[in-house]
């Protein structure tokens, strides 16, 4: 039976603080942001990649994925060099390939998502710890941004052009990409359409251009935002092997509203869902998103990067970890 791989995600990988608490909290993996570049480039480069790797493994980690660049937004728009964004892209993943980093999750939602992903940061849930809420009724009619309206169809059609133009650089360097579903998983928001919001969106996806090397973060918070049954969505894409690495988190509700909330006080039967990836035969790291405020945190410093709100993050992996452990001693 597999081990599950357990990981965090590092806003600075370079942190020794936190690269010693992520092996002590039993992680076998961290996933990183890309590093810095230089300025006017959009290439993550080789020499970088090499040593942020080699520094994670100098703690007895595994430094696979990477989430959230380089960018793609003129790519996603279809604006003026998008054609060298492309080329760019396609330099890192050639850079990636060589450094033994084998994931990289694309940022393929619309400028400014983060800013309306969120309608409250700070709803109340168990004993009083706070955390992200969404409703859509307070952005429904958010004013439009200055790229005005954009549709479905050329939102497929650039996602189309991305995939297609990045996929040969991708096989070749042995670099899989993974997208993520748009969170909050509804459309329209400040006019664009967010195509990445269902399980049949993904199908789409998937059928673009088969390939072993595109696939899916499977963010479990955002499939459970859309209202699906999470072991049968895990075992939907599992069973292709297109899950790549996972987002452990669950919310009560979905849109057009919902909440996070903490991993063992969602609506999910999250045993049930760890007991399914085993069954599937996942194999990429895991690691806790998101998870409310807990008491004494710096409400100006918990975000899901680095170990700012590291309280809950400590507990979610102990949660994580008990579920994988019941699972390997039941047996499925």
């Amino acid at each position: 039976m597999t081990k599950m791989r357990f990981a965090v995600i590092l806003g600075d990988c370079y942190s020794t603080e936190n690269l010693r608490v992520s092996k002590q909290l039993g992680c076998t993996d961290v996933i990183g942001h890309g590093p810095p570049v230089t300025p006017g480039s959009e290439v993550w480069e080789f020499g970088d990649l090499v040593r942020m790797k080699k520094r994670v493994e100098d703690f007895g980690l595994r430094l696979d994925v990477l989430e959230d660049g380089p960018p793609i937004e003129k790519i996603i728009l279809g604006s003026p060099g998008s054609e060298e964004q492309l080329q760019n892209f396609c330099k890192s993943l050639e850079n990636l390939g060589a450094a033994g980093i084998r994931i990289i999750k694309p940022q393929h939602m619309p400028p400014g998502w983060h800013r309306i992903m969120t309608t409250s940061a700070s709803m109340p849930t168990r004993g009083g710890a706070t955390s992200r809420a969404f409703d859509y009724e307070l952005v429904k009619n958010a004013p439009l941004t200055e790229y005005g309206v954009v549709t479905e169809e050329p939102m497929w059609e650039n996602l189309t052009y991305f995939l297609k133009g990045v996929l040969p650089t991708a096989e070749e360097a042995g670099v899989r990409i993974s997208l993520h579903p748009d969170d909050p998983p509804i459309s329209p928001i400040q006019g664009f359409a967010r195509i990445l919001r269902s399980v049949e969106a993904f199908d789409r996806m998937l059928k673009i251009l088969p390939s072993d090397n595109i696939g899916l973060l499977f963010c479990q918070g955002c499939f459970a935002e859309m209202g699906v049954d999470i072991p049968a969505t895990i075992r939907h894409f599992g069973e292709r092997k297109k899950i790549f690495f996972a987002h452990f988190r669950d919310v009560i509700g979905s849109v057009p509203k919902f909440q996070e909330v903490f991993h063992d006080d969602g609506k999910t039967d999250m045993f049930a869902a760890m007991k399914t990836y085993y069954e599937v035969g996942f194999e990429g790291p895991m690691r806790p998103d998101h998870g409310p405020r807990i008491e004494g945190e710096d409400d100006a410093k918990s975000s899901s990067y680095g170990f700012a709100g590291r309280m809950s993050k400590i507990f979610a992996l102990g949660y994580m970890k008990g579920l994988a452990e019941s699972v390997e001693k039941t047996g499925f």
